[in-house]
C-alpha cells in the first residue's frame, strides 16, 4: 500500500476519520473524493444551467449525507456500483465534522437554487460557487473547510 502524505493524513483526521489507522487512511483516501467530486460537477453543471430546480434537487444530495452517515445518496452510488469496477473497499461512515459539512453545502446549494429562483443570479453564482470551490479542494487536497468551521464552533464550545 502506498505510503499516504502526512498533509492527507491530518485533513482525513480533522474530517473525523483520525480513528482510522494508517492503511485504513491510505486506502480510504482516493474513494473518499468520489463523493465531493462528483457533487461538484454536479453543482457546476446547475450554476452553468442557472436552474433552481438543478440546484434545489442537487441540495437533496448533501442532505442526504448530512442526515444519514452511512446513506448519503452517492456514497451509496459508489458503494453499491462504482467501487466494484475499481475493486476499492466500500466508503466508510460519515463521520461528524465532515457530516457538518454536508450541511453547510446544503444551505448554500439550496440558497443558491432560490436566488436563481427570485432573479438573484449574481447571489446563486456565489453561493453555489463557493459550494463547487469547497468541494474542489476537498476532491484535490482532502482538505475540508467545512469541518474546519465545524472544529472552529465545536472545540471551543466544549473546552469552556
Amino acid at each position: 500500500m502506498a505510503a499516504l502524505r502526512e498533509f492527507t493524513k491530518t485533513n482525513l483526521d480533522k474530517q473525523g476519520f483520525g480513528a482510522l489507522d494508517d492503511d485504513a487512511k491510505s486506502c480510504y483516501a482516493g474513494p473518499l473524493r468520489f463523493t465531493p467530486a462528483v457533487g461538484t460537477v454536479l453543482i457546476v453543471v446547475g450554476l452553468a444551467l442557472q436552474s433552481p430546480l438543478f440546484l434545489g434537487l442537487g441540495a437533496i444530495v448533501p442532505l442526504t449525507g448530512a442526515l444519514f452517515p452511512r446513506g448519503m445518496i452517492l456514497d451509496l452510488v459508489y458503494n453499491l456500483g462504482v467501487r466494484h469496477l475499481f475493486h476499492a473497499p466500500a466508503l466508510p461512515p460519515t463521520p461528524g465534522p465532515r457530516r457538518f459539512s454536508y450541511l453547510l453545502s446544503f444551505v448554500l446549494i439550496a440558497g443558491s437554487a432560490l436566488s436563481f429562483y427570485f432573479g438573484l443570479p449574481a447571489l446563486g453564482i456565489v453561493l453555489g460557487g463557493l459550494v463547487a470551490l469547497g468541494g474542489t479542494i476537498l476532491s484535490t487536497t482532502q482538505w475540508c473547510l467545512g469541518s474546519w468551521i465545524y472544529r472552529q464552533i465545536f472545540a471551543r464550545s466544549t473546552s469552556r
